[in-house]
C-alpha cells in the first residue's frame, strides 16, 4: 500500500496510464453518456506517478454507477497490480462514496475474457465486500488466432461456401457510410420487432469524436447491402460487434456468417486478438438461438455480470 496513492477527483484530469484505457475510461466518452455526475477514482504508484487502478463512476443522488449506456464499466488496472492494492482500492473507493452520501454502487464488468485473470480476481473481492450479481449476461467472444473457418461448424462452412457462390463480398465501409449502415440495420431490426440502443445522430456524434474506434463493414450483392455491421475498437486488442444484421429476403444466405469472416479478417490484419460478439439476450433472458448461432461461428461463452451493493 506504501507505493501506492489513491485519489478521488473529478472526471476529466489528465494523467499517464501504466496500461491501456479501455474507450469507456474517456472522459470525453463517458461525458456523451451522461454530461454530469462524473468522479474519478484512482490508484497512482508514488515513484513513476503512473495511475495503476482506474474507476470512474457516475453519481447520481443516492446511486453510483459505472456505467450509464456503455456496455461496461469497471475498474481497469495494470496486470502488475499487487492484489492486495486490488482490494485496498475498492476499499477506498467505497469509502469516498459513503462519504459523498452515496446508498448504493453498481459496477457492470465486461465479458470475463477481456482479462480473465484480472476480472476473477475482482469478481471474487467484490463477493468478499458483500456484493451481489444483480444481472447475468452471456457475452460470447473468439479469440482470433487461426483461420476464420477452421473453428465453424460444417453448417456455418456450407454457408461460406453459398456465399462465394452468390457473388457476394465483403467491405470495410467509411465513416461517411454511417447513415447507409444505421439506417440498413434499423430497417432490419424494425421487421424483427426490435429497436436500436442509440439514435442515428448518438451513433454519429461518437463516430465523430472517436473517428478510428468505430468501424463500419458491410456485405454486398452486387452494388445492394445485404447485411452490414457496426463495430468498436474498445481497445488496441480488442473489437466489438456491436450492431450486425442481414435483410431477411437474404436468410437462406445467411449473408452474417461472411460479415463476420470480413471483420475476423480485419481483426487479424490490425492485431486485434479478441473478438467479442456481445450478450445474447431477450427481455433479460438468455436467447438461445442467438448464442447458439455466434457458438456455431467459434465463439465461446463469456460470463458478464453487474454487481451491487447497499451501503449501510
Amino acid at each position: 500500500m506504501e507505493d501506492f496513492i489513491f485519489i478521488a477527483a473529478a472526471a476529466g484530469e489528465t494523467n499517464t496510464f501504466d496500461f491501456e484505457p479501455s474507450l469507456f475510461h474517456f472522459p470525453s466518452q463517458l461525458y456523451m453518456q451522461n454530461a454530469q455526475g462524473w468522479r474519478w477514482f484512482y490508484a497512482l504508484h508514488r515513484k513513476n506517478k503512473r495511475v495503476v487502478a482506474s474507476l470512474y463512476l457516475n453519481i447520481n443522488r443516492e446511486v453510483a454507477r459505472s456505467s450509464v449506456q456503455s456496455p461496461f464499466g469497471t475498474i481497469e488496472c495494470s496486470n502488475t497490480l499487487p492484489t492486495e492494492t486490488l482490494y485496498d482500492f475498492l476499499v477506498f473507493v467505497e469509502t469516498s462514496i459513503r462519504a459523498l452520501g452515496v446508498r448504493e454502487i453498481i459496477i457492470r464488468n465486461p465479458p470475463l475474457h477481456y482479462n480473465s485473470e484480472k476480472e476473477a480476481l475482482l469478481q471474487v473481492f467484490l463477493f468478499n465486500l458483500g456484493y451481489s450479481v444483480i444481472c447475468a449476461e452471456v457475452g460470447a467472444t473468439r479469440f482470433v488466432t487461426n483461420d476464420f473457418a477452421l473453428e465453424l461448424t460444417r453448417m456455418e462452412r456450407r454457408k461460406l461456401t453459398k456465399s462465394k457462390y452468390a457473388g457476394l463480398t465483403y467491405t470495410l465501409l467509411q465513416n461517411e457510410n454511417a447513415y447507409e449502415v444505421y439506417n440498413f440495420i434499423y430497417k432490419c431490426r424494425q421487421q424483427k420487432g426490435y429497436s436500436l440502443s442509440m439514435s442515428l445522430d448518438e451513433l454519429t456524434r461518437a463516430m465523430t469524436e472517436f473517428p478510428d474506434r468505430y468501424l463500419l463493414f458491410g456485405v454486398f450483392q452486387g452494388d445492394e447491402m445485404i447485411a452490414a455491421s457496426v463495430t468498436v475498437r474498445i481497445t488496441s486488442s480488442i473489437l466489438y460487434i456491436f450492431y450486425a444484421d442481414h435483410a431477411q429476403a437474404y436468410d437462406k444466405l445467411s449473408p452474417v456468417v461472411l460479415l463476420v469472416k470480413g471483420i475476423y479478417v480485419y481483426c487479424q490484419q490490425h492485431g486485434i486478438t479478441l473478438l467479442d460478439f456481445g450478450t445474447s439476450a431477450r427481455n433479460g433472458m438468455p436467447n438461445f438461438g442467438l448464442l447458439n448461432f455466434k457458438h456455431r461461428l467459434g465463439a465461446k461463452a463469456s460470463p458478464k455480470l453487474t454487481f451491487a451493493k447497499t451501503l449501510t
